[in-house]
């Protein structure tokens, strides 16, 4: 498989999209990071938000100019820093059709547009820009000069321009010094979603519950087993970015390193890798979309049953317990 192409400063021009007005739909992480990180490189930016919106008083304080939701619709680069589930009704009610000129539209993830949940108008070219972590990340690394990657990507029917205008937004916010990786929407969706469901949300908070779980219910108390699991995460978590999964592993205790590798054995077997296909197909095949799809039309309902069992969890317990008392670790 042929590797991805990784653009740099120097393929980027950002002449592009000097001069053109940009709005940031959207003021949570992500969208104050692109709103300000624009700005601060020169470029004509403003934030769409709804009147009633927690994050007016933050813009206005940040000096960024706010304008409302419908006037997006006149600006020539939209960057869409809304959740996912709130893409389909804010095109419909306040781009589609309403524009007189072309358009760019960012998105900073693939779902929407690779399971084709918006029916585009053909004055819309789609791209997107998706950095490899969240806005206080994006913000934080362009003030240091050191910068975050990202991924780009282009749907295939969008103009000669939209690449170009892609990687100058990239290069103002600060990703083209860490890379800027071209990728497609399809790769990016199902990537960022089975990411995080197996291993980075669902897998880390799931494999989590379960050892402290096993743990109390052998019989440590609930404080020693949030100490040995829950409180030990980050330093260990922070390894693996630097050094990978077995630089990590090589740098513990022997113990650690044998026992852990004997348990991988056991728990990473033929049955896992079936879960782990199921989880890949629900996100592959459209069936979590749909689901998404009716949980945002139902209030998220289950979404919200599902996450009350969790919270009413022995290990939410503890860490909402003991983790208040500092690093004792």
């Amino acid at each position: 498989m042929p590797e991805s192409r990784v653009y740099q400063t120097s393929d980027c021009d950002r002449g592009k999209i000097k001069g053109k007005r940009i709005t940031v739909v959207g003021y949570g992480s992500q969208g104050r990071a692109f709103a300000l990180n624009l700005r601060d490189c020169g470029m004509d930016v403003r934030v769409a938000l709804r009147d009633s919106s927690p994050s007016l008083a933050e813009a206005k304080a940040d000096g960024i100019e706010v304008s409302s939701l419908a006037q997006a619709a006149d600006a020539d680069i939209i960057i869409l820093a809304i959740p996912d589930h709130e893409h389909t009704l804010f095109y419909d009610d306040c781009l589609k059709e309403k524009s007189s000129h072309k358009q760019i539209i960012v998105f900073l993830s693939g779902a929407n547009v690779y399971y084709d949940n918006i029916d585009f108008d053909s004055r819309h070219d789609v791209i997107l820009i998706a950095p490899h972590g969240p806005g206080s990340d994006l913000r934080e690394k362009y003030l240091s000069g050191a910068g975050l990657s990202c991924f780009l990507a282009i749907t295939p029917n969008a103009s000669e321009k939209a690449k170009e205008i892609g990687l100058a937004i990239a290069d103002a916010i600060g990703c083209s010094q860490a890379g800027i990786y071209e990728t497609t929407f399809r790769d990016e969706a199902i990537g960022d979603l089975f990411g995080e469901q197996a291993l980075l949300v669902g897998g880390l908070a799931g494999m989590t519950m379960a050892v402290f779980d096993k743990l109390v219910d052998r019989g440590l108390k609930p404080e020693h087993a949030y100490l040995e699991t829950v409180a030990q995460l980050k330093l260990l978590a922070s390894m693996i970015e630097k050094y990978g999964p077995a630089g990590m592993m090589a740098r513990v205790s022997k113990t650690a390193l044998s026992g852990s590798l004997m348990a991988m054995l056991l728990l990473f077997n033929e049955d896992f890798d079936q879960r782990l296909d199921k989880i890949y197909e629900f996100v592959a095949s459209g069936e979590f979309n749909k689901f998404l799809q009716n949980e945002a039309c139902n209030g998220f309902v289950k979404t919200r049953e599902m996450l009350k069992l969790l919270q009413d969890d022995p290990c939410q317990q503890a860490a909402e317990t003991f983790g208040r008392t500092g690093d004792r670790t």
